[in-house]
C-alpha cells in the first residue's frame, strides 16, 4: 500500500455547468470534466452510451470482403472461420459461425490448440482445411501476419479473408484484409469480436435482429480482451452487458449459474473475473472447442455438463498459476542485487505451463511494479508471455531484442513470443538493459491517480449509484477513485482467514462508512498504530440480505503528510473566519497556495497540491 497519489486540474466552471445542466452532483462531474467530458453534450453522450455510428465500410477492405463471402454463398463453397483460442477469438468464431448461418452459408469452424498449432493460421492447418474442401477460410482475432500461410492457401485453391485488431507487420496477406490496422476506420480500438461485428454490420445491416441478437458475445470479448472501453467500445460493451444479462444461450445461462453471477447485478467485473477466467480455460489447459460448443450449444443438458468441465478446468488453471506464480517469487527474490534492481524482468522455467504464463506475468507485475516476460518450455519449444506497465512499450521492447526471438507478436501492453532456449539468458540481460534505458525509478512507482477529492460526508448511495453512469469499467475508462484525506481507520480487523482488511473510515469525528482492503490483511498492524491515512477508493453498492448500503473499496492507504498541519496553521485563521471575511491578501495566498494550477509559487509554498486536496475536500476547520 505504497505509493503515491495524483491529480488532475480540471476546469472548474465547465464542471459547475455539467452539474447544473445534467443534474449531476459536483462530485460526478468534476470526474467527468477531470476525464476530458468538460463539454455538456459530449458528457451526455458518454454518459448516454451512445453509439457513435461509425460506417463499418471504412474498415479495411470491407466492400471486397463482402463481395467475397456473398459469392461464396451464392456458389455454395463451404467458408471455415478459422479463430482463436482465448475469449476474443473464441467469441469471434460464435458470432461469424451465428451470422454466416443467417445468411445460408455452409459453414464450418477451426480452433488451433495452443500446444499443438501454436497462435494463428499454421500451413498444415490451411493444408487439411483444402483437403476437407473449404473453398473460403474467413480468419477471426487472427490472420494479419501470416503472410506466407495465406499465400500457400491460395496456391491450393482457397480464398482467405483476414479479420484481426492486432498490430500487423511491414508486409501484409494478399487478400482481403478487414482489420483496424491498416485502415481509415475513425476508431481503431475494437477488439476481434468487435471487427466482426462490423462485418456482420456490412453484411445484414446494422439493425438486423441478429447482429442486435449477439452483442452479448461482443460485451463479453470486449471486456476480456482488455481494450479501452470509450467510444464505440462503451456502446458496444454496454447494449452487450445488457444483452448478457437476458441472455437465452444455455450455455451462457448454466456458465452464469456456476461463476455465481446474478445477471440482476451482472457488469464488467462480472466478466472480467468469473465469466471470462472460465471460457479461458479451455484454451489455456486443452482444447478451446469445449468453450465455443458451450456457446453455440441449444441443448440445456449438454449446456450443463460443458459448463461443470469448465470450472473443473478453472479451478486446475488457479492450482497451476498459484504454483508458477510462488516459484516466479521464489525465482525474483534469489537473484543477485544487480538483477534484481532491473526496470525489466525475465524469468523461465521448463515446467511452467505456458497455457498460464501469461496471468502469472500480469500479477508480477503489480507486484513487482515492472514489465515482466515469463518462458516455459515445452513439447513443441520454449514460448513467452508478457505483461507491461503503463510507460514501457512491450512490443517495442521485444522488437529492440528480436535478435534473440524466433517470432513475436502483441501489442504495447501485452505480447508473446518464441524463443530458442540457448538464447533466453541473452534475451533477458538484453530486455533488462532496454528497460533500463527507458524506464526511470519514478516510472517503477505505483501512481494512484484520483478522480476527485471529497469529504466523508459526501459518500452516500446516491453518490455510488451515480457513479455507476460511468461504467461499465476497464481500460480507458477506469472505476472511479475517490480520495478522503487525512482520516482515521478505526477498528481495524482481517477478514477472509486474514487475507482482507476491514476498517471505519472516520474523518474529523464523521464516521465516512466501513471500507475493505481485498489482500491486504497484512496492513493491520500499520492501521491499529496511531495516525491518519488519505484512503484511495471505489465507492460501491454493497448488496446483502436484500438491503444496499454504500461500501468503500480500498485501493490504496497513503500516511497523511505532516505538511497538512502546517497548512492549516498558515492558513487556518483565514479559514476560520469564513471566506466571506478574507481580505483580498488572504484571497491572493489562497489562490497561489491552491486554486491556480499556473502560479508558480503554488509549486513551492509547503504542500500547495495537498492543501487543494484538503480544499475540495473541506478537511481545514470552518467557523461555526
Amino acid at each position: 500500500m505504497t505509493g503515491v497519489w495524483t491529480i488532475a486540474p480540471f476546469d472548474a466552471p465547465a464542471a459547475a455547468a455539467l452539474a447544473r445542466e445534467l443534474d449531476l452532483s459536483e462530485v460526478t462531474a468534476s470526474v467527468l470534466a477531470r476525464r476530458g467530458y468538460g463539454d455538456v453534450e459530449t458528457a451526455r453522450s458518454f454518459l448516454d452510451a451512445a453509439l457513435p455510428g461509425h460506417d463499418p465500410s471504412l474498415l479495411g477492405d470491407m466492400a471486397l470482403a463482402v463481395e467475397r463471402i456473398r459469392d461464396a454463398i451464392a456458389s455454395s463453397k463451404r467458408i471455415c472461420v478459422h479463430g482463436a483460442y482465448d475469449v476474443d477469438g473464441i467469441c469471434a468464431t460464435a458470432l461469424a459461425v451465428l451470422l454466416l448461418r443467417e445468411l445460408g452459408a455452409d459453414v464450418v469452424w477451426h480452433l488451433p490448440s495452443r500446444f499443438e498449432e501454436g497462435y494463428g493460421v499454421s500451413s498444415e492447418t490451411l493444408a487439411r482445411l483444402a483437403d476437407d474442401g473449404v473453398g473460403l477460410v474467413l480468419t477471426v482475432d487472427c490472420g494479419i501476419t501470416a503472410v506466407q500461410e495465406i499465400a500457400e492457401a491460395k496456391a491450393l485453391g482457397m480464398d482467405v479473408i483476414v479479420t484481426d485488431h492486432h498490430r500487423p507487420g511491414d508486409v501484409l496477406p494478399d487478400c482481403p484484409i478487414v482489420a483496424t490496422r491498416p485502415s481509415t476506420y475513425p476508431f481503431p480500438e475494437l477488439c476481434g469480436t468487435g471487427v466482426v461485428h462490423k462485418l456482420g454490420e456490412a453484411l445484414l445491416g446494422p439493425d438486423h435482429p441478429a447482429v442486435r441478437r449477439n452483442l452479448d458475445l461482443v460485451a463479453l470479448a470486449t471486456v476480456a480482451d482488455v481494450v479501452p472501453l470509450v467510444d464505440e467500445n462503451r456502446a458496444l460493451a454496454t447494449a452487450g452487458l445488457r444483452a448478457l444479462a437476458c441472455n437465452r444461450r444455455p450455455g451462457l445461462q448454466a456458465l452464469m449459474r456456476n461463476a455465481r453471477v446474478d445477471p440482476a447485478t451482472l457488469d464488467a467485473s462480472s466478466i472480467g473475473f468469473r465469466l471470462a477466467p472460465r471460457i479461458n480455460a479451455a484454451g489455456r489447459l486443452c482444447r478451446p472447442d469445449i468453450a465455443l460448443e458451450l456457446i453455440l450449444t441449444e441443448d440445456p443438458g449438454r449446456a450443463k455438463e460443458l459448463a461443470e468441465e469448465l470450472e473443473v478446468l478453472n479451478r486446475e488453471r488457479q492450482a497451476v498459476e498459484d504454483r508458477i506464480l510462488r516459484e516466479a517469487i521464489d525465482l525474483v527474490e534469489s537473484l543477485p542485487e544487480v538483477k534484481r534492481r532491473r526496470r525489466g524482468y525475465v524469468l523461465w522455467h521448463e515446467g511452467w505451463h505456458q497455457g498460464v504464463i501469461g496471468i502469472v506475468a500480469s500479477r508480477l507485475v503489480e507486484r513487482f511494479h515492472r514489465p515482466v516476460v515469463l518462458v516455459a518450455g515445452g513439447v513443441d519449444g520454449w514460448k513467452g508471455s508478457g505483461r507491461s506497465i503503463s510507460s514501457f512499450d512491450l512490443h517495442g521492447a521485444l522488437a529492440a531484442c528480436s535478435d534473440h526471438l524466433e517470432r513475436f507478436g502483441g501489442h504495447r501492453a501485452a505480447a508473446g513470443l518464441s524463443i530458442d532456449p540457448l538464447r533466453i539468458e541473452a534475451f533477458a540481460e538484453a530486455f533488462g538493459a532496454h528497460a533500463d534505458s527507458v524506464l526511470d525509478e519514478g516510472d517503477l512507482a505505483p501512481v494512484t491517480p484520483v478522480d476527485a477529492v471529497v469529504s466523508g460526508r459526501d459518500l452516500t448511495l446516491p453518490l455510488a449509484q451515480e457513479l455507476e453512469r460511468l461504467a461499465p469499467f476497464g481500460l480507458g475508462n477506469p472505476d472511479v477513485t475517490l480520495l478522503v484525506p487525512a482520516c482515521e481507520a478505526v477498528d481495524p480487523t482481517t477478514v477472509g482467514e486474514g487475507k482482507h482488511l476491514r476498517f471505519r473510515v472516520r474523518q474529523h469525528g464523521h464516521d465516512a462508512g466501513t471500507a475493505i482492503a481485498f489482500g491486504q490483511g497484512s496492513q493491520v498492524d500499520r492501521l491499529r498504530a496511531e495516525g491518519r491515512f488519505d484512503v484511495a477508493f471505489r465507492l460501491k453498492q454493497n448488496h446483502w440480505n436484500g438491503t444496499v448500503a454504500p461500501q468503500l473499496v480500498v485501493r490504496r492507504l497513503f500516511d497523511t503528510p505532516e505538511s497538512y498541519e502546517q497548512i492549516r496553521d498558515l492558513l487556518g485563521g483565514y479559514w476560520r473566519q469564513g471566506e466571506e471575511a478574507w481580505t483580498p491578501e488572504a484571497r491572493r495566498i489562497f489562490v497561489e497556495l491552491g486554486l491556480d494550477p499556473t502560479s508558480p509559487a503554488r509549486r513551492q509554498l509547503l504542500e500547495s497540491e495537498t492543501f487543494r486536496a484538503l480544499l475540495e475536500a473541506e478537511a481545514l476547520p470552518r467557523a461555526a
